[in-house]
């Protein structure tokens, strides 16, 4: 008996020291890597965007702050450095770095810059212009289309990415629609702005009994019923504060008519950015799914106001737009 307890305590004493060991993480040896994250457009930093290295079945992680810098510790070795916005699907830069010991790595402009990784397209329309920004402000590539490419599913799939402007001409096909929802579904993005919504839930009648769409009037319904006017947003979602700053901003509406949203189903879309007296002013999905698969879907985006091509936006907005490109 006397031998059977010795054996327990030994073996209890071992199990004991064994899980006090100290976690080989922290053994490690770290550097730092730093930089700013560069737009394409030279002096054009971005916030918000992830950088990260994965180590052993580690992530090491971090995110550049509103002037685009960011600084990571990292293990001592040859790492690939990752910068991407949204899942690196349209935005991403690979690099190669050393990292020495108590020592801190800065990468070269050029090296920080984000690089476009996808394939951009947009459907011209009479009160937008979001191919200006994404041009002229980050100096990146979008390809115009027509809307009635979006009747081929396989000529739609050229492209990680669809913005479609408000007073993009009526979408009356309803293969355009099936196809859409099977973009999405397979991964594609798109982003629609105030009255181009219709290509979400069906041609406007003035009410939410619309015909054709692919989002049900019950998950979504709004109609042309605004008035000129700036409202105040409170900013909901985590990552839209992180990339602004601050969890407040404006929205100037320059024309009547915009799309108010009148009622929306909360457990299928996330808020973006919130108003005192309506719904809501900006929504997204990111797991959108038409029934034939799940787990690749890309994300909707809509706001209720447009980017008026002559320029009547606030700064609040276009940072906006700018986040809406870079994460979608």
């Amino acid at each position: 008996m006397k031998n059977a307890l010795y054996l327990f305590l030994a073996i209890s004493f071992a199990f004991i020291t064994s899980c006090s060991k100290e976690d080989p993480a922290n053994d490690l040896l770290m550097g730092t890597v730093e930089g700013t994250v560069y737009a394409n457009l030279p002096g054009k930093t971005i916030s918000g965007a992830s950088v990260f290295v994965n180590y052993e079945g580690v992530k090491y992680q971090t995110t550049s702050n509103t002037l685009g810098f960011f600084s990571l510790e990292v293990p001592v070795g040859h790492h690939q450095l990752i910068i991407q916005t949204g899942d690196g699907k349209l935005f991403q830069t690979i690099i190669e770095i050393d990292i020495t010991e108590n020592q801190t790595t800065t990468l070269t402009t050029l090296q920080s810059k984000l690089t476009q990784s996808g394939a951009i397209a947009f459907i011209p329309g009479s009160y937008d212009a979001i191919q200006n920004i994404i041009t002229n402000s980050l100096g990146y590539t979008i390809t115009p289309i027509p809307n009635n490419l979006l009747s081929s599913l396989t000529a739609m799939q050229d492209f990680d990415a669809i913005f479609i402007n408000c007073g993009a001409p009526d979408l009356t096909d309803p293969v355009a629609y099936d196809n859409l929802a099977q973009y999405i579904t397979d991964g594609g993005s798109i982003y629609v702005s105030d009255w181009s919504v219709s290509y979400l839930t069906g041609m406007h009648t003035g009410d939410c009994n619309r015909p054709l769409g692919f989002i049900p009037d019950t998950k979504l319904c709004s109609s042309k019923s605004g008035s000129t006017v700036t409202l105040p947003g409170t900013i909901v979602a985590p990552d839209f504060q992180a990339f602004m700053g601050t969890n407040i901003m404006s929205i100037y509406y320059d024309l009547n008519q915009w799309e108010i949203i009148q009622n929306f189903d909360p457990t299928y879309w996330e808020v973006v950015v919130s108003t005192n007296g309506l719904p809501s002013l900006m929504l997204r999905k990111s797991d959108f799914s038409n029934g034939t698969s799940q787990g690749n879907s890309g994300n909707i985006y809509f706001t209720t106001f447009h980017n008026d091509p002559n320029n009547s936006i606030n700064q609040d907005m276009q940072h906006m737009l700018e986040f809406v490109i870079l994460n979608l």
